[in-house]
């Protein structure tokens, strides 16, 4: 833009210096023929018409400026005005906190917009797994929001399920389900209904040499013993639930006295006879 500019303006400058050359020679040549035809008038006449003429090509020139600097400021606006309202949707898989083993699927909307009309086509990227690719697309095809798509999701939105277990999959495929690759192919629209596509990929072979606590993360843990505390007092409170308790009384103590006793004189008689 500024080079064209610059050529621009360096080509209305030639051509005033080629007219400012040619009046000149034109007022010599005249002068020398016909020193009276050529008077200070005709000379004043001819710089105020250069003038009036490199004013208006400037003035053009500067308008013309104006314009394309106007142009690119509309289209920035309005491409401040798409980016408010795009939307930015992705999909991956991470291990739930109940069960390192079992993985949940994320589905978000990082954009700044709504995202409306998702949907998600799944591509298998290893040959050598496509029974793994069929039994996977088949459990898929049972979460409606991976099988028919979402209709809305506003920006900054999450949508989490279970989706399957480690463990099933490994006990049908063995150490070949570690090698399952699917490209994940992600259609949406924004408001003004305005098509978006992204990728993303399930890749199963980053899992492999990776382990995680037994039973889930260990705040998932507390979570679920505090939960379980909670219910417990919460029965306590309603008397829905009797706590059961050994009631020791003063006639306890006296028995458990007396036996105490009995066995002290036991013991005494047994060391004098021995």
């Amino acid at each position: 833009m500024k080079n064209k500019s610059f050529l621009v303006f360096g080509s209305i400058m030639l051509i005033l210096v080629i007219v400012i050359f040619f009046i000149i020679g034109l007022s010599v040549g005249a002068g020398s023929q016909n020193p009276v035809a050529f008077t200070n008038d005709t000379m004043s006449a001819w710089v105020a018409a250069l003038a009036t003429v490199c004013i208006a090509i400037l003035t053009i020139f500067l308008a013309k400026e104006t314009w394309e600097l106007r142009l690119i400021q509309l289209s920035q606006i309005e491409q401040i005005r798409k980016d408010s309202i795009k939307p930015s949707v992705n999909i991956y898989l991470k291990p739930s906190p109940s069960a390192f083993s079992s993985i949940d699927v994320h589905i978000n909307n990082s954009g700044a917009g709504v995202a409306q009309n998702i949907s998600f086509s799944f591509i298998n990227k290893s040959k050598e797994t496509q029974d793994i690719f069929d039994h996977l697309q088949t459990e898929f095809s049972k979460l409606v929001i991976l099988n028919n798509g979402i209709w809305s999701l506003s920006a900054g939105e999450k949508r989490t399920s279970y989706l399957f277990s480690f463990i099933d999959l490994h006990e049908k495929f063995g150490d070949r389900a570690l090698d399952y690759m699917a490209e994940i192919d992600i259609q949406f629209q924004d408001l003004e209904k305005k098509k978006y596509s992204s990728k993303s990929y399930f890749n199963f072979t980053e899992y492999k040499g990776i382990y995680g606590p037994d039973g889930g993360e260990p705040i998932y843990k507390i979570s679920k013993t505090l939960e379980k505390m909670q219910k417990d007092i919460g029965s306590l409170i309603t008397g829905s639930k009797k706590i059961k308790a050994d009631i020791y009384t003063s006639s306890d103590r006296r028995k458990e006295k007396k036996a105490h006793e009995e066995r002290r004189i036991e013991r005494a008689k047994n060391s004098e006879s021995s």
